[in-house]
């Protein structure tokens, strides 16, 4: 099953809506897409151009001084995502003071800001905690809204150690089999608590408290189902997981607790 794993977002870096992303020469990239992002990023050091294979979208990344950045383009040059880099010191204050409440025992690595439309782009806080010297920290990501209110959180899996695995048994493989058939789509994007439909927001919010972190949130796709919504809740603490399936209305089509 799909986990989600914070430390692809660090080091991978890309683009939200893509998977595949091949290095090109920038003299393959339409002129178009070449003439809109040096108008609008005329200070944009060393552009490195990508082509994502599978949406067949152009994707440059590039610095602003020290900051890393990254645009995504259609072939006709219309941007359609940007994740830019920003000081952790010019964050808003809003959020400084959710982050100073909320995550003391947790230290900001860094912060982006994400664009995908005029009227949905949001903060992207990096955040790690210690495990001790002989573990790597655990890292979360907590989002802000363009005025610096709290959206969501986004939590590591934290698992005990590993003991001897004799395989799944036949009920287990069952259940794998259950949930790959709703999982197993195309076209994963990841969103935001905010894009879901709001009768399913409302329906996690009758049923599960503020204690129940949202773990994933992704708009899926597959022959069985066609578009849905698949969403994870775990309460800190607690060695389960909550699955949910909802259509694109909203309606509650399966939900499933995992015992991690």
């Amino acid at each position: 099953m799909k986990k989600l794993i914070l430390f692809l977002f660090l080091i991978g870096f890309t683009a939200q809506f893509s998977t595949a992303q091949k290095l090109i020469n920038a003299k393959k990239v339409p002129a178009i897409v070449i003439r809109h992002f040096e108008k609008k990023y005329r200070h944009a050091e060393k552009p490195k151009w990508y082509i994502l294979e599978k949406e067949h979208n152009y994707l440059v990344k590039f610095y602003i001084g020290k900051l890393r950045a990254e645009v995504t383009y259609t072939n006709a040059g219309r941007q359609i995502h940007s994740k830019m880099e920003v000081f952790i010191s010019k964050l808003n204050s809003r959020i400084a003071n959710d982050i100073h409440k909320n995550h003391r025992d947790k230290k900001v690595k860094e912060a982006f800001l994400i664009v995908n439309s005029p009227r949905d782009k949001y903060y992207s806080v990096i955040l790690t905690k210690s495990q001790g010297r002989k573990k790597p920290p655990l890292v979360y990501e907590a989002q802000y809204n363009f005025n610096g209110s709290y959206l969501t959180l986004y939590e590591p899996e934290i698992k005990d150690d590993p003991k001897a695995d004799k395989g799944p048994d036949k009920y287990e493989k069952e259940m794998d089999k259950e949930t790959q058939e709703l999982e197993g789509g195309y076209q994963d994007q990841k969103i935001g608590k905010n894009d879901l439909p709001s009768p399913a927001i409302s329906y996690l919010k009758k049923h599960y408290g503020i204690e129940y972190h949202y773990k994933e949130i992704f708009a899926k796709h597959n022959n069985k189902y066609g578009d849905y919504y698949y969403v994870v809740l775990k309460k800190q603490g607690e060695k389960v997981k909550h699955l949910f399936y909802f259509d694109m209305y909203g309606k509650l089509i399966k939900t499933k607790d995992v015992d991690l």
